[in-house]
């Protein structure tokens, strides 16, 4: 399985941008801040790391002078987002909570939560995954914003399945059916989120319920996933099922999926069962 922390942030690259240049605002260094941070996430999506870096700095530099001129929950919470992004844990932190000593507007729910997931990421970074789980478990059946529900949670399932692997026997498989349900319940209220089947199809694998993660590996890619990382991942997914599929089954039960599978491979154009077709590229 590949690892779950790096998605994470590739998730969360394009996710944030969204909601934080959507808002409007007067042209201020607050303006400022906003169009340097958007542009560092676009330069991160194409990989051009050093740019993106002098980017996330110059929003560090304009969201210091806003505060400094006119303090607010917003400038804070733009400083701290800028510091995640160039890895100053501690000051992210701070950032964001003077982001939340200040308040928030009513109307800048998104704002707030968008808050609360940094803090929780800061946490995280710094060595607190349970006061961080918590937060995000919190976001998950608090927040309304569909893309922070979805950052909040890769995160807490990316914590709770390395704790779950972590232990043996009774307890890891007792944590991975309570995540299951966690996931199913997230993928109930936003059915046509691909992420959340994705989620399921992981956790089913790692309870050796290969049948139905490939379900839910196919509902995500036909849904749609939000990297080209999880794409890939996803694909190579259904390519382990297949194999471990084909040494388990039965042989009637085995020609039966065989069949289903090789039709759903048709579809995608793989030019054999094992070779996904952005392998030919």
């Amino acid at each position: 399985m590949s690892n779950l922390k790096q998605k994470n942030r590739l998730l969360a690259i394009l996710f944030l941008p969204c909601l934080i240049i959507s808002f409007s605002a007067c042209v201020s260094h607050l303006y400022d801040a906003k169009y340097f941070y958007a542009e560092g996430q676009r330069l991160s999506r194409n990989y051009q790391g050093e740019n993106a870096v002098a980017a996330f700095k110059k929003a560090r530099e304009k969201a210091e002078l806003e505060v400094n001129q006119h303090p607010s929950s917003q400038a804070y919470m733009i400083k701290g987002l800028a510091e995640l992004n160039l890895e100053i844990w501690d000051e992210a932190e701070d950032s964001f909570l003077k982001a939340f000593a200040y308040g928030f507007e009513k109307g800048e729910e998104w704002a707030e939560h968008l808050s609360l997931f940094g803090l929780a990421s800061s946490l995280q970074e710094l060595g607190l995954e349970g006061a961080s789980a918590q937060i995000y478990e919190y976001m998950l059946s608090k927040s309304k914003i569909r893309p922070i529900t979805r950052l909040a949670a890769q995160r807490y399932t990316d914590i709770s399945l390395r704790l779950a692997l972590s232990k043996e026997g009774k307890e890891g498989s007792k944590m991975l059916s309570s995540l299951l349900k966690t996931a199913e319940k997230l993928s109930d209220k936003d059915l046509s989120c691909g992420y959340y089947h994705y989620l399921q199809s992981q956790i089913f694998s790692h309870l050796s319920e290969y049948r139905k993660s490939f379900e839910q590996a196919v509902m995500a890619r036909e849904l749609g996933l939000l990297s080209q990382e999880l794409f890939r991942d996803n694909d190579n997914q259904i390519i382990y099922i297949y194999r471990n599929l084909k040494k388990e089954l039965p042989l009637d039960e085995w020609k039966q999926f065989n069949k289903i599978y090789l039709d759903w491979i048709k579809r995608w154009r793989w030019p054999e069962p094992e070779i996904p077709d952005w392998e030919k590229e």
